[in-house]
């Protein structure tokens, strides 16, 4: 009997999203320190990139392996600019539903947090790969 295995790719990508959600978790607590504020700016940065790359890593991901090539990359392009549209369609939504974020700081710590999230992209493998070599 043959078992269907989860593609590896796409099992990496997600644990890369795993990464960004425990980094925006513990950011958002620290943040809870200083004030509530800083806490929801933190995890509105966060979630927005932790939501648009689980898009991209499904989306990207589901086309099984053996296919032509061309159709893989057009899952790759449709995940991208899936995921494009909606980090767009996420930050419209922050800045029209959230009154926090009509003040300059808090979009500048959402902005921040989402390039630290984003970061996980490279530092998850950097890490992984390290950790592995052991």
């Amino acid at each position: 009997m043959l078992s269907v295995k989860e593609p590896r790719g796409r099992v990496f990508a997600l644990h890369i999203v795993t990464a960004q959600v425990v980094v925006t978790s513990v950011l958002s607590l620290l943040g809870l320190l200083l004030s509530n504020q800083v806490a929801i700016a933190i995890l509105s940065g966060g979630m927005i990139c932790s939501l648009a790359n689980t898009w991209l890593a499904i989306v990207a991901f589901r086309p099984a392996l053996g296919i032509p090539p061309s159709k893989m990359l057009a899952a790759f392009y449709l995940a991208e600019i899936g995921k494009f549209i909606l980090v767009a369609v996420l930050f419209l939504l922050a800045f029209k539903k959230t009154a926090l974020l009509k003040q300059p700081l808090y979009v500048l710590i959402m902005f921040a947090t989402y390039a630290i999230a984003q970061s996980m992209a490279w530092v998850y493998p950097l890490a992984s790969s390290k950790l592995s070599k052991k």
